[in-house]
């Protein structure tokens, strides 16, 4: 159970709550400051007191860019704060033996232990799984790596670009006609943070009803085929032996087995770019908004061969398709989305930043926060977490912290450790 409760801080912005978050009992020590530790912010963000311990000096990913104000610096980088608020940070050397023996006291009083090392490495340090449940029982410790801790591959390494790759994303990314490609935001390292906040809430509840803890094994290769499924990927497969292509490949009316185009495509319009779906999308409300807006007005008179887009043999699809790519073209994002929706057309805005940001839907729902960082003399807009529990908000609760700013509050006042204590281990390198 956690020793104090953050809610008093005066960095935190949850103290507006009244009633407790759900995880507001609980703590949890991580030890993954880049993006796979956005596990150890959605818990934190769910009420948790998230310890972040870093390397003395801070962790390598606060030089990731882009940084504030284009001013590199470790406490300026934009993508440590993105994962790392709700968050207070310690100092620790694990490899030092003082080290270890700090990390086995907080875990003593700690709920989750979230760590992104290589498989094996925590064994020889004497902090594995085996050894850190005989001191905490109830402990649930999730281990992070690119292949999991099982496997050929378990001792190989890997980036987030290879986790996209073997785990099947990339395959569907980019235009037909070209080779596949990468999301530019880190989805193995996120999605595999993701799937680590949910197996730690699942293993808290076997926890609660047993008292035992758990090792959690995540993979981020199988976080992102596991997330495929969700496109129906897995399922084009299963039940009609067809693999789902990248956008662009040419539309067949009766595909070989093996390919299924993708109904769906990204199209230029006046300001921006709007989505425009084929599947469900009939072809005679599209025809008459041509015809409305005295564009291709003759193709309503047309007979067509099938009553949906995706349906279209090749040569009437690209006929439709021409004439829907005038219609954007003539109008701004907001006027098509306004009047797909009056029409009942399957067709979206693609947002950019600004666009979120100005959204009517996310500011009714609160989801963007406004945090003080007073070391800035500034506040810095958030992203939210998009969870209401019981009518309360969880969201981000404290700005991202500075290098070891909560070194004395957690080792010293929390964990009893002395000022001389704390100077010698300073001196030693070892926080």
């Amino acid at each position: 159970m956690a020793l104090t409760s953050v809610a008093q801080d005066p960095l935190s912005v949850g103290a507006q709550h009244a009633a407790p978050l759900p995880l507001a009992p609980y703590r949890v020590l991580d030890l993954s400051p880049d993006p796979s530790g956005f596990g150890g912010k959605l818990l934190g963000d769910l009420g948790a007191d998230v310890i972040l311990v870093e390397p003395p000096g801070g962790h390598p990913y606060r030089c990731a860019a882009p940084f504030y104000h284009d001013e590199p610096h470790p406490e300026r980088s934009l993508a440590f704060w993105a994962v790392n608020t709700s968050k207070r940070s310690i100092t620790l050397d694990i490899t030092q033996p003082d080290g270890q023996d700090i990390l086995k006291a907080l875990a003593t009083r700690a709920d989750f232990l979230i760590e992104p090392f290589p498989t094996g490495h925590l064994d020889s340090l004497g902090l594995d799984y085996a050894g850190l449940s005989r001191l905490n029982p109830g402990l649930v410790m999730a281990s992070i790596t690119p292949f999991g801790q099982t496997g050929p591959y378990a001792h190989y390494q890997g980036t987030d670009l290879i986790a996209q790759a073997l785990g099947g994303l990339m395959f569907v990314c980019g235009q037909g006609e070209r080779p596949p490609v990468r999301i530019t935001l880190p989805q193995a390292s996120f999605q595999a943070g993701l799937q680590t906040a949910v197996a730690c809430l699942i293993a808290h509840h076997y926890r609660e009803a047993t008292g035992r803890g758990q090792h959690i094994d995540v993979s981020m290769q199988e976080a992102i085929a596991g997330g495929m499924g969700l496109n129906g990927v897995h399922q084009a497969w299963d039940l009609n032996r067809t693999i789902v292509q990248r956008l662009g490949i040419p539309y067949q009316q009766n595909p070989p087995l093996g390919v299924q185009p993708r109904t769906s495509w990204v199209r230029p319009c006046k300001d921006g770019y709007m989505s425009v779906s084929a599947i469900r999308t009939e072809v005679a409300p599209v025809l008459r908004w041509l015809k409305d807006a005295g564009i291709a007005p003759e193709l309503s008179e047309r007979e067509w061969s099938a009553p949906e887009i995706s349906q279209l043999p090749k040569a009437e699809r690209d006929i439709v398709e021409a004439a829907i790519t005038r219609l954007l073209l003539a109008y701004t994002k907001a006027e098509l989305y306004s009047e797909a929706v009056k029409r009942r057309i399957a067709w979206h805005i693609v947002s950019t930043p600004q666009d979120l940001l100005e959204s009517d839907q996310l500011r009714a729902r609160g989801y963007f926060v406004a945090v003080e960082h007073p070391e800035l003399g500034e506040s810095i807009v958030y992203p939210g977490t998009p969870i209401l529990y019981g009518g309360v908000a969880c969201r981000v609760r404290r700005r991202p912290p500075l290098i070891g700013e909560h070194n004395e509050e957690v080792l010293g006042r929390e964990l009893g450790l002395s000022a001389r204590e704390l100077a010698i281990l300073r001196a030693g390198g070892v926080i």
